[in-house]
């Protein structure tokens, strides 16, 4: 996906509502809209008035939350995304292939600089800390194109059915064989206070696997 505004094509970037990263996300409505909006911090692919958010953008969203839930600072996150920005040339560095490795580099670079400053130090190399636990596992359940943007997101890991491909069903998560929504075969299994797993793979012609990975995906979103 181009990182300027020059293309508004609606194809193959995925399509997520304000509610919807929500629910994929656990970042409430307001604080994405700030992001996005108010603070900035995600360069916005589409008009705002569309009120909608590309694949990208739900994997900044993604990234930004990893920080903030540690007690990073939005200004040493935005200071790192400039800097991470313009190395990478792009909008959107920290969905860029090369922060999986140059991550932890550019925190390091920005704590020495900001050597004086023992609050901005300390915050920095939390955010390093960061990178190091929480994030570097999250890295192993993305899909670059070559050495670029991210391209697919499996949140129960690579081995699992659940991907979210901006390629396919607009980005919604499905089960990775089938192509069917995961929220579907969910509400199939939850209908009428409940179905048997084997009953809803029958109905969809899908493995029981695709059934059970649907639902354990969907019931985390709930917890």
């Amino acid at each position: 996906m181009t990182t300027t505004k020059k293309a508004r094509s609606h194809l193959g970037i995925g399509l997520y509502s304000l509610a919807e990263v929500r629910r994929l996300t656990g970042v409430n409505v307001s604080t994405v809209r700030r992001w996005v909006s108010g603070d900035g911090l995600i360069p916005r692919y589409l008009e705002e008035s569309e009120k909608t958010l590309t694949f990208v953008e739900l994997m900044e969203v993604f990234f930004i939350k990893m920080f903030r839930d540690k007690g990073v600072s939005l200004q040493t996150i935005r200071k790192a995304s400039e800097v991470a920005a313009k190395k990478f040339r792009t909008d959107y560095p920290f969905s860029f292939k090369r922060f999986d490795t140059d991550g932890k580099t550019i925190f390091a670079t920005l704590s020495k600089e900001g050597r004086d400053d023992e609050e901005l130090v300390e915050d920095l190399r939390r955010g390093q800390y960061v990178f190091d636990t929480i994030m570097r596992p999250f890295f192993h359940k993305l899909d670059y194109r070559g050495t670029m943007e991210v391209v697919r997101y499996w949140p129960q890991t690579k081995a699992g059915r659940v991907v979210l491909d901006p390629q396919r069903q607009f980005g919604k998560p499905i089960d990775a064989s089938t192509g069917i929504p995961t929220r579907v075969l969910y509400d199939a299994f939850t209908a009428g206070g409940g179905q048997d797993r084997v009953s809803v793979a029958e109905w969809f012609g899908v493995p029981v696997a695709a059934v059970e990975a649907a639902v354990e995906f969907e019931r985390s979103l709930a917890a």
